[in-house]
């Protein structure tokens, strides 16, 4: 793996949002009124959200697809690469519809029986899996969902292995701009958003994003995606 190509692509999808947030933020030198700037804070915060949101979703999706190329075993990998890699497995397991074949007929409504024998089978099968190459299916681990709120931002660190807490910090600061952008979308927001106050904002959320990029610099550099280094 080139990790400093992986840093590179990283940075740019990060330098792009970050120039077009400075873009509009700039054209508040171009107003007076206070309400003007408050009104086109509204729209920042808007903006603000989508680019988090986005950059969340495009920068993890970097770190699975550079795992993914590294073509390593699930036996090698950590617990959770490899619970996403064999969630078709795991789905097929918990399948209640699923049944064996040769109690099909004698036994159709035994689920407790049913699920024994898939439980079975994927035991049987179980060294064949952890043979198999990790294939992470990117749009199901890295989801944010309807919104990027603390919970669901905590469910995606979770599921990529590293620490739910990572931002925890961070996280007043994240409902803030996620409650002040549904109420401008909701329409329940008539007044502007104050300048300080978008400001500390932009500021806090850009640190996020930049702290996101070191944070998966730093997991593809260690390899802390191998179930050696992890333990």
């Amino acid at each position: 793996m080139d990790v400093a190509e992986v840093r590179a692509e990283l940075e740019e999808e990060l330098s792009c949002r970050l120039e077009e947030i400075r873009f509009f933020r700039n054209q508040l030198g171009e107003m007076h009124r206070v309400d003007d700037k408050e009104r086109y804070c509204k729209c920042l915060v808007v903006m603000l959200y989508a680019h988090f949101e986005g950059f969340w979703k495009a920068a993890f999706s970097i770190y699975l697809k550079a795992i993914n190329k590294e073509n390593i075993k699930c036996r090698d990998a950590v617990a959770q690469i490899v619970a996403a890699s064999m969630s078709d497995l795991f789905n097929a397991l918990s399948d209640s519809n699923s049944k064996c074949a040769f109690f099909r007929k004698s036994a159709p409504d035994d689920t407790k029986l049913h699920r024994f024998a898939r439980h079975s089978e994927f035991a049987g099968r179980i060294d064949k899996a952890f043979e198999a190459t990790v294939k992470i299916p990117i749009d199901d681990v890295v989801d944010t969902e309807s919104n990027l709120s603390t919970v669901v931002l905590r469910k995606n660190l979770f599921r990529l292995g590293f620490s739910h807490e990572e931002f925890k910090r961070e996280e007043g600061t994240i409902n803030e701009l996620l409650r002040r952008r549904n109420d401008i979308a909701h329409g329940s927001a008539r007044k502007g958003v104050p300048l300080d106050l978008y400001s500390n904002l932009e500021f806090a959320v850009i640190g996020v994003m930049k702290r996101v990029v070191i944070l998966i610099f730093d997991s593809l550099n260690a390899r802390r995606f191998l179930r050696s280094v992890a333990t």
